[in-house]
């Protein structure tokens, strides 16, 4: 599928005969509790300027989809099964992701995570009370999302920007945060243990506390 626009529709994975779908335009679309597992969207666009909405992806499974260059601004992607989902170089700002589930379960309380979020604009977005844990999630921009409850112990975030997001609230331990602009965390309040810094970033945490890294 190429080249398309759709208005109002709601859509289910029979609507998708091909796994790819290229440069299409969404506008205010609904794709909830549709099974698009395995879909492949490349520059397509699910954000209606005009009406600043956008699609609906609520309970949908997403299991191994991919956004790729798409605008998936103001997005619905409350309680999505997401495992294996991959957002790579997309406009995700105002995206809710509350209750979207990235885990694999092995066991009553076993699991592992499986998501790539790479290069992504999730300023604004919310990620309240989801696990990503030991996920590729570098090169996004997080600034001013909710990150409140949200666990990433062990993911990659290195490159991230950080603006104007409340540290404290999220677990960060034993994350990659090389590249990332720490100006904002304070070390005294936020469990920094196993995360991994460069020496510049190591000043930038102490230099408020008065101590001069040489």
């Amino acid at each position: 599928m190429k080249h398309r626009e759709f208005y109002d529709q709601h859509f289910s994975r029979d609507d998708f005969p091909d796994d790819t779908i290229e440069h299409c335009h969404f506008y205010r679309c609904g794709f909830d509790r549709a099974d698009l597992s395995e879909l492949r969207f490349l520059h397509c666009k699910f954000y209606d300027e005009q009406h600043d909405a956008g699609c609906s992806f609520y309970r949908a499974t997403l299991k191994d989809t991919l956004f790729s260059h798409c605008d998936l601004s103001m997005s619905d992607f409350r309680h999505t099964d997401a495992i294996g989902l991959e957002i790579s170089d997309c406009k995700a700002q105002g995206t809710d992701f509350r209750g979207a589930s990235f885990r694999n379960m092995i066991g009553q309380n076993s699991y592992f995570c499986t998501a790539t979020l790479l290069r992504n604009n999730f300023c604004y977005a919310s990620f309240e009370d989801v696990i990503l844990e030991l996920c590729d999630l570098r090169e996004n921009r997080w600034s001013e999302a909710n990150l409140l409850a949200a666990k990433f112990s062990g993911s990659d975030l290195s490159g991230g920007e950080f603006h104007h997001i409340d540290w404290q609230s999220a677990d960060f331990t034993c994350c990659d945060l090389t590249g990332c602009d720490l100006s904002q965390l304070d070390v005294r309040r936020v469990d920094l243990t196993g995360v991994k810094i460069t020496q510049e970033q190591q000043s930038q945490l102490l230099e408020p506390l008065g101590i001069i890294v040489i």
